[in-house]
């Protein structure tokens, strides 16, 4: 665990001024939506089911192009942002719905969002980064067709290689925590937080942190970040009841759980009768807090491309894991 060390200088968000102010305009949230498909079943080899038994409930439609990254916003704003090969981004509802069109915005990397008030508005920001590895703003917010974007000073050297995010600990401390590393130093990981100051949004840096191997991915809880090496590609927290669950994808496509013990075991997802999961998940997303889309456990979401051929946000349940009656124990590998 990494420990967020005293807050030093302040960087400007360059273009902020100008785009609040046609975010103030925008009004309250809306978008074009879509109704979720249901295909029949492709003809998929039987899953041999091991470890924690998850099913796959629900799933959008066919998106259309390859999926390269996904991130989850919780709590009042729950929305699912979704990245293509292509640049594109795009915002979908935990009905599986898409509330926006797609969007060119030259989108490479996602981090979690949160909802807030910006300006006096309602928005969900998703932090990011473009194809040149520079720090975005994505805001979903008002009627606009498409995001807005913010160009983020953050003060690095090099592009980007990855990120991740948490809410603050206290609405004192700002809009968002934020950590990065670059691909020119994938050993060091950079952290501080996103503030609102006047018509400005700031990044407070932290001092760097050194890990022993080149970070891959990476979670902030409440005692710091922690980091993740390969084969590891995305990690994700499970928060309910006083209980929290690690999730993390491999580049395998594998999913496993792990508790504050640091046991871990698989997760086997169970196909639903008209929803199949993707036939190699390349990301994953997940949250504790669902307000929308009847997911009272909250919801882990993994995209690729199916067997058929189509690209899809495919929605697991883990509420087996987030509302067992006296929490779930992760079994101990010495007893078996």
């Amino acid at each position: 665990m990494f420990k967020r060390p005293r807050l030093s200088a302040a960087n400007r968000l360059v273009n902020a001024p100008a785009m609040l102010s046609l975010l103030f305009l925008a009004g309250a949230c809306g978008g074009p939506e879509e109704t979720p498909a249901t295909q029949p079943p492709p003809e998929v080899p039987e899953v041999v089911e091991t470890g924690l038994v998850l099913p796959a409930v629900w799933s959008t439609r066919d998106l259309g192009t390859p999926i390269s990254n996904i991130a989850i916003a919780g709590a009042l704003g729950s929305t699912i942002a979704v990245a293509y090969e292509d640049g594109g981004l795009q915002f979908v509802n935990l009905e599986g719905e898409r509330m926006t069109q797609k969007a060119d915005l030259d989108v490479n990397l996602l981090g979690d969002g949160r909802y807030l008030l910006l300006s006096g508005v309602a928005v969900t920001l998703f932090p990011g980064t473009n194809s040149a590895g520079e720090m975005k703003l994505y805001i979903h917010g008002g009627q606009l067709p498409e995001p807005l974007v913010y160009d983020l000073a953050i003060g690095q050297a090099g592009a980007i290689a990855g990120l991740c995010t948490a809410p603050p600990d206290t609405e004192a401390d700002g809009v968002l925590r934020l950590a990065f590393w670059t691909a020119e130093h994938p050993h060091i990981l950079h952290s501080g937080r996103i503030v609102e100051v006047g018509e400005d949004l700031v990044f407070l840096p932290d001092s760097p942190v050194a890990a022993d191997r080149p970070i891959t991915a990476c979670l902030h809880g409440e005692t710091g970040a922690t980091v993740f090496s390969a084969p590891v590609s995305a990690a994700a927290i499970l928060s309910k009841r006083g209980h929290s669950f690690t999730a993390t994808l491999d580049n395998s496509g594998n999913l496993a759980i792990s508790g504050d013990d640091g046991r871990s075991e698989p997760i086997t997802v169970r196909n639903g009768i008209t929803i199949r999961m993707p036939a190699l998940p390349i990301a994953m997303a997940g949250t504790g807090d669902t307000r929308g889309g009847g997911y009272p456990g909250g919801v882990l979401v993994v995209a690729g491309e199916g067997e058929d051929g189509d690209t899809r946000v495919v929605f697991i349940d883990p509420s087996k894991l987030t509302l067992a009656t006296f929490g779930y124990q992760i079994p101990d590998p010495r007893q078996d």
